[in-house]
């Protein structure tokens, strides 16, 4: 009896929060709609250019636009965080985009990982792809955290998918938080920097992160577990001690 209670209680939260959303997306498409603001989602220009301006149109307000776009990209992916990165560093300069970014890239990524957990494989499905799914959630299986770290930190994987896809696996709450602190960031302070027009990269810069890249990949696939079990053996000893 105590167990279908449970069950039952499971279900109206999961309904609640998907009224709770649901309503969420329909205000902010009137209001969006109703100011005019919903060329966002249609423009032919520049994308980069044409988000810069748009998030500088809401004047003092500008940061907590910034925020709920590097926030809501997680979810529904439309634009690349890379993207939106460059964007806040040309606004706001290297620092208040960073750490807006990092707070909204937390949320996000808390919110993708909590939607999975909620909802399982036929959410995350719809949200990021089934070849997408496919493609890393076996993988996750055997390697998990090491190898989601790793996946961060090297450019051109999915990062926001990741996160969708973590939600699935064996992977609790406090490793992937502490994943997303550590992890996620490097690539965020590169665009932002990039964005702020601190540094500039040349051709040869991106061949050499490429191969880096790619080194990281073969040795995380091949060593990740070998490497894992020495450093968790390594912490016992150094705890014992």
């Amino acid at each position: 009896m105590a167990e279908n209670t449970g069950k039952k209680k499971k279900i109206w939260w999961k309904i609640l929060l998907v009224a709770a959303v649901i309503a969420a997306l329909a205000a902010v498409y009137y209001w969006l709609r109703s100011t005019g603001r919903l060329g966002i989602l249609s423009s032919d220009k520049d994308l980069q250019e044409y988000l810069q301006g748009y998030i500088a149109g809401f004047g003092v307000w500008a940061p907590a636009a910034y925020f709920l776009l590097q926030t809501v990209q997680i979810i529904i992916s439309p634009i690349p965080g890379n993207v939106t990165a460059l964007i806040g560093g040309a606004l706001f300069g290297f620092w208040p985009a960073m750490l807006i970014s990092f707070a909204a890239t937390v949320a996000g990524s808390a919110l993708a990982f909590a939607l999975a957990k909620l909802f399982g494989r036929p959410l995350v499905v719809k949200l990021v792809g089934k070849d997408i799914v496919n493609k890393y959630v076996d993988t996750f299986a055997k390697k998990s955290e090491f190898l989601l770290a790793t996946m961060f930190l090297v450019p051109f994987f999915p990062d926001d998918a990741l996160c969708f896809i973590a939600g699935l696996t064996a992977i609790r709450w406090l490793p992937f938080l502490l994943i997303v602190i550590i992890a996620r960031p490097p690539g965020l302070i590169f665009s932002t920097l990039v964005g702020s027009g601190a540094i500039d990269v040349p051709v040869w810069g991106w061949v050499i992160i490429g191969a880096a890249a790619l080194a990281l990949i073969v040795v995380s696939f091949k060593y990740g577990d070998a490497i894992s079990d020495r450093i968790v053996a390594r912490f016992r000893k150094n705890k014992g001690e």
